[in-house]
């Protein structure tokens, strides 16, 4: 047995329970790149299954400080399934980062459709706890370990979780930066180490991993898959 590794990077969880979503009235909707899916501040009302596309997640302090809390992509659901309204809730941003295709659901009327559906209300369980589970593992990394660690650690993770499926992470030096909680300096020379070292290949917006082997090697326990 293995422990379940944090991510970051949410996509094809639902792939399965597509079908049985079908059943439920919602409606297409779209998303150019760039666009938010709600305000700021608004509540939040409606559940997305993502098509096609992925989104950012994150949060903005009124200082201006962003803090970037997960990326989505197809085949999940988004923001999951609860009756509560969390104050936090209403200072959440979610941003197409590409071209996005989604079906929109009612969120009270998605909530009685998982009562119905045990399967698909047990997978929303098992999402929402990788979710705390990240958050978590989220706080301690950033406490304890330097930044060429946690750059080597978020690489890896979106890796192993498919956000890099070809080798390559479709994401910025700034949005990592923003995910880390560090300076875009910092992760700058994070990157160039590892380009130097032939581990990365860095390209417009685009981090591609050369040597998945070495990368590894960098990584703090609590970030691979260790036997226990």
């Amino acid at each position: 047995m293995s422990q379940i590794l944090p991510k970051y990077y949410f996509s094809g969880e639902f792939a399965d329970f597509y079908p049985m979503l079908r059943s439920l009235r919602g409606r297409e909707v779209r998303f150019r790149t760039g666009e938010f899916l709600w305000k700021i501040g608004e509540p939040v009302t409606t559940i997305f299954y993502f098509r096609s596309g992925l989104v950012q997640c994150y949060v903005e302090h009124e200082d201006g400080h962003r803090k970037n809390l997960s990326f989505h992509g197809a085949d999940t659901v988004f923001p999951g399934v609860q009756r509560a309204d969390y104050k936090i809730e209403r200072s959440i941003l979610v941003r197409a980062l590409t071209d996005v295709e989604a079906v929109a659901f009612d969120r009270e009327g998605f909530y009685r459709f998982c009562l119905e559906h045990p399967t698909l209300l047990a997978q929303l369980y098992e999402m929402q706890s990788s979710y705390v589970n990240m958050l978590i593992y989220d706080v301690a990394h950033q406490r304890y370990n330097d930044t060429f660690l946690k750059v080597c650690n978020f690489l890896f993770l979106m890796a192993h979780h498919g956000m890099a499926g070809d080798g390559a992470a479709g994401i910025s030096q700034e949005a990592i930066a923003d995910t880390l909680g560090v300076g875009r300096n910092h992760v700058t020379k994070s990157l160039s180490r590892l380009r130097q070292e032939n581990t990365v290949r860095l390209g417009r917006r685009r981090v591609e991993i050369v040597d998945l082997k070495k990368l590894k090697d960098y990584c703090s326990l609590e970030t691979l898959e260790v036997p226990f």
